[in-house]
């Protein structure tokens, strides 16, 4: 006998009880440099780009390590910074006006736009496009396990 699926109930819970609300976060004009050491010192993966508190682009683990294969070339870490820094300006390697939801979008929404966009994060934003939160692939597949049955 199949087991009866999860109640629809929570594909339609709100962003706003899932998402996480202290998101690391970069300014337009932060050097590239502080991509690197963010995700290296943080157990992230994606980091959204503000001016101000509005949300202007989003930066990956992969946008940064397609643009820094030219870095490899370097001794060290200070001269790979050095390169980011001189020769890749934030705004020029980050993905502009990324896909963005808002707190009061479903759950359900948000998984249907990360599989179709085939995306690890949308940023939440407010009626002013501030930045208020992300959803991650993670933060999903947490939610999930908790509302699916053993």
């Amino acid at each position: 006998m199949v087991k009866d699926t999860p109640p629809d109930v929570s594909r339609s819970t709100r962003l706003s009880e899932v998402m996480v609300r202290e998101v690391v976060s970069l300014q337009i004009n932060d050097r590239t440099s502080l991509v690197d050491t963010l995700m290296k010192f943080n157990p992230i993966h994606h980091i959204p780009v503000v001016e101000g508190t509005v949300l202007k682009g989003l930066i990956s683990q992969g946008d940064l390590y397609r643009n820094m294969l030219s870095t490899y070339y370097y001794d060290s870490e200070r001269e790979q910074h050095s390169f980011l820094d001189n020769f890749m300006e934030l705004p020029n390697i980050m993905t502009r006006d990324p896909i963005s939801m808002t707190p009061d979008n479903t759950v359900g929404e948000a998984l249907d736009t990360m599989l179709e966009y085939k995306l690890g994060c949308i940023p939440i934003v407010d009626s002013s496009n501030e930045l208020v939160g992300i959803i991650t692939s993670t933060d999903m597949l947490r939610f999930f396990k908790k509302v699916i049955p053993r």
